[in-house]
């Protein structure tokens, strides 16, 4: 079994040394990591390679990922996940439209009037899942202060609930809600990594920032 050592390393390290363990030819790997969310996004990694993926403690402080490959799909030969495969590949949602990638960096839309600001942005999110199917996002990322959207109790969580329902992937920065100290607080999408915001920008047909 080979051993990647990713403790001490900032996102999206680990993910970045798991995947090389696994190109390298690993079929049976343990990733030693030493905080919750580094643990989540080396699974899901493992997960999308078509590993059994066990999590334990390795000690007090570090949790080991051991991830074992098996039979079952994987994201493999077309390099798309799972999760991307129930939406139709590199079209949007419904399939028959371009992929629309959203990256949100802050908790209000505008300029330095807060109050229109967070107006706006709960405006915009609220009719974005109201819109037809084949103009909703392939993902929306949320980075910086703009994770703070994504938090259970903010006024737009419940709409970009809606968006995941309708398949929108919604990528959640791990460093963002540390560094803020609000990671137990999200309410939706999956907190992510450097690594798989970036993929998915780059995947998609165009990028709009706000």
């Amino acid at each position: 079994m080979q051993t990647v050592d990713a403790r001490g390393k900032m996102c999206p390290q680990p993910v970045i040394m798991t995947k090389k363990a696994i190109e390298a030819g690993a079929s049976e790997i343990k990733v030693i990591v030493d905080n919750a969310i580094a643990g989540q996004n080396v699974t899901r990694l493992l997960k999308s390679k078509g590993f059994e993926v066990v999590l334990e403690a390795e000690n007090d402080l570090d949790i080991a990922v051991t991830g074992i490959r098996g039979d079952g799909p994987s994201e493999g030969e077309d390099g798309t996940s799972p999760s991307e495969d129930t939406r139709g590949g590199s079209n949007g949602p419904s399939g028959d439209s371009k992929a629309i990638a959203v990256i949100i960096t802050k908790d209000i839309l505008g300029g330095a009037d807060r109050d229109l600001g967070e107006i706006l942005i709960k405006g915009f999110l609220g009719t974005l899942h109201q819109l037809d199917d084949e103009l909703i996002p392939e993902t929306l990322a949320f980075m910086n202060e703009g994770v703070r959207l994504a938090l259970k109790d903010s006024s737009t969580c419940e709409s970009i609930i809606e968006l995941e329902k309708k398949g929108c992937r919604i990528l959640v920065c791990g460093t963002c809600v540390n560094h803020f100290g609000i990671a137990d607080q999200v309410g939706v999408g999956e907190i992510s990594n450097m690594f798989d915001i970036s993929e998915a920008m780059l995947k998609a047909d165009s990028i709009l920032s706000l």
